[in-house]
């Protein structure tokens, strides 16, 4: 069995609301837990791999997974700090399940819990008032924590005040079963801004026997499948260096595959601007270290080394995945998006996931709005989505003073560009409509001036 020191992910003295859930759809499972990390299974004895693929057979890929974030602190202080949700060579992880707002509750609420539809669903938004509120996929799951707790830290590291939103997604669709997404919220509540940021994602991928995996990266690179032409960026992998594995406690049968983490999304498209490699047991590092391999330094020797795509010695392996640098300013709120995928121990099979989950990324879940429990909503260029009802604003109805009424009014199109419905301003009933995407064509407001078009999502 693998290292037994991850008892630690969960505090000694835990006072909080620590909760588990299963990501089970197609061919994924893997649990997800609210106080960061994903993919590691605490409900057996001392804790095992959890995320296998491909359901049903039990082959683990995932040991476990956790975001990290670092960032600078502004003066006098100037500090460098980096909160690790999970450190795979402590077993540590630094976040607590509730929001900073909470944490000093103590006793723990139930509340802060992980929500998953179908069932539980949608999130208490008297305590989260930012959780969505409409699922968007056939298996949402959203948490959120922190990471304000001074005990979960390791000296001389320290909270920076930050709150994370976790929403997982995934679909149940044929060419989806081998993939799932995970969209964070990274939210500034420290009071000041937090300058030369970096967020990544740390995955330590056992596949089978975790001592015999090697590490990939896909940079930008093309691919040519059949007859189509497939540009994967920003991926980086793990895969078994033999493809070969023992049935065993965390191998039931086959030939074992890769499992690999794609940047979809980050403030200012940044992409993926560091991909570090790691070996268990020889990459110790405190807060400082961890910041500089953020930041695509060798920690060891301070040279900046962003990418290590090259591997040739089969071991323990970890990469992170990461982003930055970027500001955030307080109260303000960015977002960064991943797809989990597996696939067959092939590059072009690989590619070929990739491509259908940026299209279901595209087309499914990238600026969808989301309804929030106040009057206000989020929106896609001012187009507002709720459950069988879609809202316009008068200002995207209505014609300028003096304009022709010639003027095309706005239309709802399908995916194919048919029109479906006529559209007004205020509510609009679209509740006999597939779910599914479609188009908002709308006049700039300016006689025979191109029409803007805007995507929404239909849910049911």
């Amino acid at each position: 069995m693998k290292r037994l020191a991850l008892l630690l992910l969960l505090p000694v003295l835990a006072l909080a609301y620590y909760d588990v859930q299963w990501f089970d759809l197609n061919h994924w499972s893997s649990p997800v837990e609210n106080w960061g990390p994903w993919g590691y299974d605490l409900t057996q004895s001392s804790g095992v791999a959890g995320g296998s693929w491909p359901q049903p057979l039990e082959n683990f890929y995932v040991f476990c997974a956790g975001p990290w974030f670092g960032a600078i602190l502004p003066s006098p202080s100037a500090e460098t700090l980096c909160t690790v949700f999970y450190n795979p060579n402590s077993g540590g992880g630094e976040g607590d399940p509730t929001l900073c707002r909470y944490w000093r509750d103590g006793g723990g609420n139930m509340r802060d819990r992980i929500y998953k539809y179908p069932g539980d669903w949608p999130p208490s938004h008297s305590r989260f008032p930012m959780a969505p509120l409409w699922r968007l996929s056939d298996m949402d799951m959203w948490c959120c924590f922190c990471d304000s707790n001074p005990d979960n830290h390791t000296p001389p590291g320290r909270p920076l005040g930050i709150d994370v939103y976790l929403t997982v997604y995934g679909f149940a669709d044929s060419l989806a079963q081998d993939f799932f997404f995970l969209k964070y919220e990274l939210a500034n509540c420290l009071g000041d801004s937090i300058r030369h940021a970096y967020f990544g994602m740390m995955l330590d991928a056992d596949i089978g026997n975790h001592a015999d995996d090697l590490t990939g990266l896909i940079l930008d690179r093309l691919f040519q499948v059949g007859p189509d032409t497939i540009r994967v960026k920003n991926t980086g992998y793990a895969y078994d260096y033999d493809t070969v594995e023992v049935a065993g406690s965390t191998w039931e049968s086959g030939t074992p595959g890769i499992v690999a983490v794609m940047v979809l999304s980050t403030p200012d498209s940044l992409g993926l601007t560091a991909f570090k490699k790691f070996m268990w047991g020889a990459d110790t590092m405190n807060d400082a270290d961890q910041y500089l391999s953020l930041a695509g330094y060798n920690y060891k020797t301070g040279a900046y080394e962003p990418y290590d795509s090259i591997d040739v010695s089969p071991g323990d392996k970890q990469v992170l995945l990461a982003t930055g640098p970027f500001n955030l300013a307080p109260d303000s709120v960015l977002t960064f998006w991943y797809v989990i995928i597996a696939s067959p121990c092939d590059l072009s099979e690989l590619a070929l996931r990739c491509k259908w989950a940026r299209e279901y990324y595209d087309n499914r879940l990238a600026g969808v709005a989301e309804e929030t429990p106040s009057a206000e909503v989020r929106t896609t260029n001012g187009a507002t989505i709720v459950r069988g009802v879609l809202y316009l604003p008068r200002d995207m109805t209505e014609t300028r003073p003096g304009v022709s009424d010639r003027v095309p009014r706005p239309v709802l199109l399908d995916i194919s560009g048919r029109k479906v419905l006529d559209l007004h301003s205020g509510a609009n009933d679209v509740s006999r409509l597939s779910p599914g995407v479609y188009f908002v064509r709308q006049a700039s407001g300016v006689e025979r001036a191109a029409s803007s078009v805007t995507k929404v999502v239909l849910t049911e």
